[in-house]
């Protein structure tokens, strides 16, 4: 996905996150073999009889502005959506978001753990990726200019029907809400749903809204930038603070940079710059405000005693009210519209990381305690008194960090002890794991907090899908793994549980992961096993998690190759291929290109070289 570049904001403000209805019931759908009978959902009609003629498919359109208003093609979807199905929370706009930064993008909220909410999940997002009676592919999803849908671990992408829904391995699993991101036709509903008229051309921005050219650091109070911000803001933002290459692009050196500025100048150090930021920068008297308020007046940082009230309030995802407006304005990076969506879950997560809470996403009294700079205690395991039991709730994974990192690296040893989990650590912990006969992953969980507290490794029945022995540890010599890996050496079928039945529903997607091997995964495998030319058996042996391993990273033989500017050969064909560039098997200035900007938009180092980080940054591209 391409990331938010900030620009300046329209003259008009609404909040600066728009919700719907709230949640009620869903309608019971039949359900068959774990999806629903097409035949019982209704599907939206249109106002206007569709034109024979099909609107046209632009590119994919990333958001780059920071604009202040719901576009009205999301809303009117969204609107419709709620008259066909029910009602359902949906929020369009959120202040420099990529697409939902320009009010383009939907998040209508669904929770796949529930059959009937899965399956009405998948009805609609496959009516709109569908060929027509003509064959053309996704021919609903153009009518209403949808760029591409996000749905339960998958992806589907207009621009490139042919590749079907993908594996999405993003931050975000998409499993409580279904994103849909509008074409700017689709955002200002020019498209055939709408108006009866196909669209033979495209818009490639915001009708009527003229790209900021100021390059006084004044203009530009009310912007909010963060890590991943591109454009002139940017720009202005990098000059002004100085110390900094001024490219324009919010990457890791500008990040740190500015959370250097805010500690100096007392502010919270959230790498975030928003009005207390450019104030100081231009010297204005800060005025507490988090940028993030979604009116025009500033919103004072909550006191002790305003937050000792809510001490006693626990607050979870759903959650709405003053409580919420306190938490989003005290935990800072936030826009405090007073609902507990999966952006604020999201960020209560990643507080409760970084002061070695259990990141459950639930504010309790340790939560608010933390918030006031109270001391922070975590009760010790009942079955253990290591420094470590504190954290073993937690999952480290590749870019974590915090103490909980810093403890990793203490007691594995052999690292710098920064709190980053970056490739060193990655590569660290790989090691550690097979010296310990865990699975070879580089992900930090309970089994290897245990083995860290100075417990043993745990083997269980291949048929289970329990946690891998030793004898299934992928070899050494430097082979890439994947999150499948380690699960290849397990035999699943219908009957199994367990974190490798997990590991399967994750990568084929469209299934509730609930690590149990059911009806509705066994009609997924074999579905999958006869697109994959397999025997369709429903088993899982390893000929079909090699499969699986290949459809999720096409990319996976690569991984270990390193190309640059000059290389020639089969590598440098899929390469081109997989950032659409002419694919000739030379590495020349084009590809050169390409690749520093998949790498600017993965936040990795710029550099034009290509090895694994940048391969699986380029193909997650291709989902």
């Amino acid at each position: 996905m391409s990331l938010p570049s900030p620009d300046q904001p329209s003259t008009r403000r609404v909040p600066v996150r728009t919700l719907g209805a709230l949640s009620a019931s869903v309608l019971a759908f039949p359900l068959v073999a774990g999806s629903a009978d097409a035949a019982a959902i209704p599907y939206p009609q249109p106002a206007k009889p569709l034109p024979s003629a099909l609107d046209v498919a632009p590119p994919y359109e990333p958001g780059t502005q920071c604009l202040t208003e719901n576009q009205p093609g999301p809303v009117a979807f969204a609107k419709l959506l709620n008259a066909t199905y029910g009602s359902h929370v949906y929020g369009v706009l959120r202040k420099c978001d990529q697409e939902h930064g320009e009010g383009r993008a939907l998040d209508w909220m669904l929770d796949s753990r529930k059959p009937a909410n899965l399956a009405l999940g998948n009805a609609v997002t496959r009516w709109l990726a569908a060929p027509d009676a003509q064959g053309r592919p996704g021919a609903m999803a153009r009518r209403f200019g949808i760029n591409y849908i996000i749905w339960n671990r998958q992806i589907w992408k207009a621009w490139a029907p042919e590749r079907g829904w993908g594996a999405y391995t993003g931050s975000s699993p998409h499993t409580d809400h279904i994103h849909l991101s509008f074409t700017w036709d689709g955002a200002v509903k020019r498209t055939s749903w709408w108006t009866g008229v196909a669209i033979t051309s495209y818009l490639t921005g915001p009708p009527g809204v003229a790209q900021p050219t100021s390059r006084d650091p004044k203009d530009y109070v009310n912007v909010t930038l963060r890590r991943g911000s591109q454009g002139i803001a940017v720009e202005v933002l990098q000059k002004t603070i100085g110390g900094l290459v001024v490219d324009g692009s919010f990457g890791p050196a500008t990040e740190a940079r500015v959370i250097a500025y805010q500690r100096s100048k007392g502010l919270t150090a959230n790498g975030v710059v928003d009005s207390r930021v450019w104030n100081a920068l231009i010297g204005t008297p800060a005025t507490g405000s988090t940028g993030g308020t979604g009116s025009t007046g500033s919103v004072s940082t909550p006191t002790t005693s305003t937050l000792a009230k809510y001490v006693g309030v626990v607050l979870r995802k759903g959650s709405r009210g003053t409580a919420v407006s306190v938490l989003q304005k005290a935990i800072g990076g936030l826009a405090v519209d007073g609902s507990f969506g999966p952006a604020t879950e999201a960020r209560v997560k990643a507080y409760q990381r970084s002061k070695g809470l259990t990141a459950n996403g639930v504010v309790d009294s340790r939560v608010w305690n933390a918030l006031m700079g109270k001391p922070v205690t975590v009760p010790a395991s009942s079955t253990t008194t290591s420094p470590l039991a504190k954290y073993s709730g937690l999952t480290l994974r590749l870019w974590s960090r915090g103490e909980a990192v810093k403890a990793v690296q203490r007691t594995i040893g052999g690292l710098v002890v920064d709190g980053s989990f970056g490739p060193k650590t990655l590569a660290r912990v790989k090691v550690w794991q097979k010296a310990k006969g865990l699975p070879v992953d580089g992900v930090v969980d309970a089994r290897d907090w245990k083995v860290l507290m100075g417990g043993k490794a745990t083997t269980a029945a291949v048929s289970s899908g329990r946690p891998v022995a030793a004898s299934t540890t992928p070899a050494a010599g430097g082979a890439a793994t994947t999150e499948i890996t380690a699960s290849k050496g397990h035999v699943l079928r219908r009957g199994s549980a367990g974190s490798a039945v997990s590991v399967l529903q994750r990568a084929l997607g469209g299934l509730a992961v609930d690590g149990h091997f059911g009806p509705a995964t066994q009609a997924r495998v074999i579905s999958f096993q006869r697109s994959a030319h397999l025997p369709a058996t429903g088993v899982v042996d390893r000929k079909t998690w090699d499969a699986v391993e290949r459809a999720a990273h096409p990319l996976l033989p690569y991984w270990n190759t390193v190309l640059k500017r000059g290389s020639r050969g089969a590598a440098v064909v899929a390469l081109q291929k997989a950032l659409r560039v002419t694919a000739d098997g030379s590495y020349g200035p084009a590809t050169e290109a390409a690749v520093k900007a998949a790498q600017r938009a993965a936040h990795l180092a710029q550099t034009g070289v290509v090895a694994t980080l940048t391969w699986k940054a380029v193909e997650a591209r291709m989902r």
